[in-house]
């Protein structure tokens, strides 16, 4: 501010020296001897009054630039004017000045001016008018204030970027890609324009899949919305995300997940992880999007033969089964059982007994542990392909944490009888998970052994694994056997 003031000191001092030069000359006071009427004496008449307008004029747009342009409407706006408007009002007011030198200090009438000059104005207005539409363009939209600078639009075509500047003739927009493009403002007037960004106001980003008629509603609902929640952006938002049929077509249903982002600027990002999310949920819960196709089959599998294949091929991606045979795999398949976890429910609840295992098939589940207050707080969400309750399964132990849906959820149950028979026979599968629940229990308390050589951490997991390894031959009844143990190279997670 202390800048700006400084400033006006030129045109203060020069209005200063010109208006006394003027009043001397006016009463004749000829100090220099040139106050005879003559041309000399007219020449700084006309000078001396002239500077007086001029220097007034540049004294008035710098007061204005820092009363009005920088101090009222910055401060009830929270951004200064628009050059657009700033250099209309300074062009006003030194036509003004000039307007004014010619009546009273040429004495020649303006409005004789004006007239003469009509045809030329005509011509002028015609060669220019795309101008002059752009620049009464400009002028409605900086005063209607459809979206102001730092905004992100977009305009007819798709074009999305944001507002940098608003001069005269155009607008200009940084787009995503860092290019720079230029709109002309009378084009810019004749488009709908869409406001992305504005404050606390998030923005809703939308994503289109289609999926075949076999899909239920709820299977689409569990996929896609638990893909959004599990974003932790999208997750903050108070607007939860949903889920619209768009049409029914000949490949299949076109859905649409509608979710809400903080701000433009971090839609991309926040897309890709939800896309990511869809694609893993598809995978887990084996579903294929439809292809335009001709089906020559004359025999058609049954929905049990569907879900049984479909069961069997998502236990085979779960780590914890990777060591088992596909045989195996079908058979532990036949005893599981599925539950539907509506949100907001609890899955297993914190202590309390259990001999079973869940996996996430569709949804997605936060495992919840007490706070120092006595209420629950979420240390982590559990996404389609994750299991939990293991501990209690192969050990018998209480469980551990409450696992609760944040969507409606699908989950399939595996118990202690389902698995009993498969470890009874195979002595190197128990060996081979306790190491797996080992490496997993020490990979979530990795924040103990933070420092710890890797000779240590190998002691405590054989430690810890076999610990594991008696606790679980005690909980199924099974003996020592000769077979040697054949443990996974590599354990996956």
């Amino acid at each position: 501010m202390r800048i700006g003031w400084r400033r006006t000191i030129g045109p203060v001092a020069v209005l200063i020296v010109a208006w006394t030069a003027s009043v001397t000359w006016r009463d004749g006071a000829a100090a220099s001897g040139l106050s005879d009427g003559g041309l000399a004496s007219e020449v700084i008449r006309v000078i001396a009054e002239g500077s007086v307008w001029l220097a007034g004029a540049v004294f008035v747009m710098r007061l204005l630039n820092i009363l009005v342009w920088n101090g009222v409407i910055l401060r009830r706006t929270g951004s200064a004017a628009t050059r657009l408007l700033t250099d209309l009002v300074n062009g006003l007011i030194l036509v003004s000045a000039f307007a004014a030198i010619i009546a009273f200090v040429l004495d020649k009438p303006v409005t004789g001016l004006i007239a003469t000059s009509g045809v030329a104005v005509a011509v002028v207005g015609f060669a220019l008018k795309s101008m002059i539409s752009d620049l009464f363009s400009g002028i409605a939209i900086t005063l209607e204030r459809p979206f102001r600078m730092g905004d992100w639009i977009e305009i007819t075509g798709g074009t999305v970027g944001k507002v940098l500047n608003i001069s005269w003739r155009a607008t200009g927009l940084l787009l995503g890609n860092g290019n720079y493009v230029v709109v002309p403002n009378g084009r810019l007037s004749e488009m709908v324009i869409k406001v992305y960004d504005r404050p606390a106001t998030p923005w809703r980003d939308e994503i289109d899949i289609t999926l075949g008629y076999d899909v239920t509603a709820y299977q689409v609902e569990r996929i896609l919305l638990s893909a959004a929640m599990d974003v932790p952006q999208v997750a903050a938002q108070p607007k939860a995300p949903d889920v619209r049929i768009i049409e029914f077509g000949d490949n299949g249903v076109k859905w649409r997940l509608r979710f809400w982002v903080p701000d433009y600027p971090n839609q991309g990002p926040i897309r890709y992880a939800v896309q990511r999310n869809v694609l893993r949920n598809l995978h887990f819960s084996g579903i294929e999007t439809p292809v335009a196709r001709i089906d020559a089959r004359v025999s058609h599998p049954t929905a049990a033969n569907l879900s049984s294949r479909g069961t069997e091929a998502f236990l085979g991606r779960v780590s914890l089964f990777n060591m088992l045979e596909a045989e195996e795999v079908a058979e532990l398949t036949q005893s599981v059982a599925f539950r539907l976890a509506l949100a907001g429910t609890a899955v297993v609840r914190r202590n309390e007994a259990g001999a079973s295992l869940f996996l996430v098939k569709e949804g997605l589940c936060e495992v919840l542990i007490p706070d120092g207050d006595g209420t629950e707080r979420s240390v982590a969400h559990l996404k389609p392909g994750a299991f939990f309750g293991e501990m209690s399964l192969l050990t018998g132990a209480p469980r551990s944490a409450t696992v609760r849906a944040v969507v409606d959820s699908m989950v399939i149950e595996i118990a202690k009888e389902a698995l009993q028979p498969i470890l009874s026979r195979r002595e190197a599968v128990v060996e081979a998970m306790s190491n797996a629940l080992a490496e997993r229990q020490l990979h979530n308390d990795r924040a103990a052994f933070e420092g710890a050589s890797s000779a240590e951490a190998k002691i405590a997991h054989q430690t810890l694994a076999g610990q594991l390894l008696g606790r679980m031959r005690s909980f199924f009844g099974l003996g020592v056997t000769a077979e040697k143990p054949r443990i996974p190279a590599e354990i996956h997670h």
